[in-house]
């Protein structure tokens, strides 16, 4: 509530960026924050709206789909990170939240039509294959304006936009994420794919759903019960609308569903849930509104018999990802992310290896990076992970930056963040160290064999922190692995250097 603009004579009224509305340090408002009015719109029929007052909240929510009209029709409309910059995550999530206002009745549909057809006109024509959580809710915006006023979605194109985004999910269960699966992002799509499949009735919608939860439920239906880093886009948190939804309307998947919502959910009262440590900007995102769902469609709904395990397979080729055994451990290894582990054991005791940093005067190479191009094995007894680490050095922001950015932006428009997104996210190996990393059980203890060779002679070689470097703006939220990667686990170390190579064995096991 603190973040929204509250005063109904203000030209601000129904901003959610309080830094632009009230503290004037940002030159323009985030859009995307926008979908906060329709949480407020959820809350006025919950418990928590009757405190606040069902009336003012309703009309707040109003006032947001207002004040995102009117930004709609600006030039270069859709800002997220800078002006100008027709973002297609401002332009997806917050259509979306804006079109379900307008489909349950919350706004005149006059209010906000013409921003929806801009909105429309350009979920149309774009695709965005590298970030599906952003596909899907555009395709399911597309579909909540055609509901809403169908002559603004031509049929056919649409029809071919379903084809195209549903196409996107892999035979594992999940959708690409910068080349990989994200469990956190994974639930925003699955809350998207149950807007798309109540917009449009299609029940290729609900399989795909089905086929989310099966992937989601192969990290948390065993040790260590999470993905966080191993995510590929390193995400800590999950969203629980769309497994409350499976939970709610029963059938075959409710118990599978049960089970992974009290695995992730039924904690969310404890200081060290994922939720604690999410930052304001995404409670006013998608995850403010997804628990809000999550309680509406709960309210009056039992919980599902969820006694009994299904068999899991201990490897998904696909994804990279592997499960472990020892005598009594398991372990949790990410291929495609350098062979990052997480072990865990039945008393308690729980590491995490995030890999390596190579430093030299001006670049660091990283191991712990999301790539498909790691050369990668996986069978029962162990892992294999072979490549060049990935260069990396840190961009501060300036004033002549961001004065380029924001002209830049004002003449090309959206061709930027193409350009934006090579320099912070996707990045390949060079000419740089190379890592051959074997990852295996020796009865319970974790054995880590790292041999890293073409070290440049003055190289500083540290073993890498939970932070990941690449450019992730949902991620890095605090997490208590950020002071602590051992929890009543011992380790050991043997290093060889000899030339420009190194070995190094590190055992993990328990106190």
């Amino acid at each position: 509530m603190t973040q929204v603009c509250r005063d109904p004579g203000s030209p601000f009224a129904g901003s959610w960026d309080r830094n632009w509305w009230h503290y004037k340090i940002r030159d323009f408002p985030s859009v995307i924050l926008q979908q906060g009015g329709y949480a407020l719109h959820v809350a006025a029929e919950l418990p928590i709206g009757l405190e606040l007052g069902e009336e003012m909240l309703r009309r707040l929510a109003a006032d947001t789909a207002r004040f995102w009209n009117r930004r709609a029709l600006r030039h270069g409309a859709f800002e997220e990170y800078y002006p100008f910059e027709q973002g297609y995550p401002p332009l997806a999530f917050a259509a979306l939240a804006m079109a379900k206002l307008g489909v349950e009745g919350a706004i005149p549909l006059e209010d906000i039509r013409p921003g929806l057809e801009v909105a429309a006109s350009q979920l149309l024509s774009r695709f965005e294959a590298q970030a599906a959580n952003q596909q899907v809710a555009g395709t399911a915006a597309a579909a909540m304006i055609r509901k809403l006023a169908p002559e603004l979605v031509e049929e056919v194109t649409f029809a071919e936009l379903l084809d195209r985004t549903l196409a996107l999910q892999h035979d594992e269960g999940w959708f690409p994420e910068y080349d990989g699966p994200d469990l956190g992002y994974l639930t925003v799509t699955m809350d998207c794919l149950w807007d798309l499949h109540d917009a449009t009735g299609d029940s290729r919608c609900l399989e795909a759903i089905h086929k989310a939860l099966g992937f989601v439920a192969w990290f948390t239906d065993q040790p260590p019960h999470r993905a966080g880093m191993h995510n590929s886009r390193n995400t800590d948190y999950m969203v629980p609308y769309a497994i409350a939804r499976i939970i709610a309307e029963g059938g075959e998947q409710a118990p599978l569903a049960g089970r992974v919502f009290q695995q992730l959910f039924a904690t969310a009262d404890q200081p060290n849930h994922f939720f604690a440590a999410v930052d304001d900007r995404y409670w006013c995102h998608y995850i403010g509104h997804s628990v809000l769902r999550a309680l509406r469609v709960l309210s009056g709904a039992g919980m599902p018999d969820v006694s009994g395990q299904r068999p899991l397979s201990d490897s998904l080729q696909g994804s990279g990802h592997a499960r472990l055994r020892g005598t009594t451990a398991t372990a949790l290894v990410s291929t495609r992310k350098g062979g990052i582990v997480t072990v865990a054991w039945p008393a308690g005791g729980e590491a995490t290896d995030f890999g390596w940093l190579v430093r030299t005067a001006g670049t660091e190479w990283v191991s712990h990076w999301w790539s498909e191009d790691w050369s990668i094995h996986i069978d029962n007894a162990e892992t294999l992970t072979k490549g060049v680490m990935v260069p990396h050095k840190e961009h501060s922001s300036s004033p002549l930056k961001h004065m380029i950015l924001r002209v830049g932006s004002f003449v090309a428009g959206r061709r930027m963040i193409g350009m934006l997104k090579r320099l912070l996210i996707f990045k390949k190996g060079s000419a740089g160290p190379h890592l051959d990393r074997v990852v295996r059980f020796d009865g319970d203890g974790l054995v880590v064999r790292d041999r890293i060779t073409n070290l440049p002679e003055s190289a500083e070689l540290v073993r890498a922190p939970r932070s990941s470097k690449r450019h992730v703006a949902s991620a890095d939220s605090f997490h208590h692995e950020d002071s602590r990667l051992l929890e009543d686990v011992q380790v050991s170390e043997k290093r060889n250097r000899a030339g420009d190579a190194v070995t190094i064995i590190t055992t993990y096991s328990i106190r």
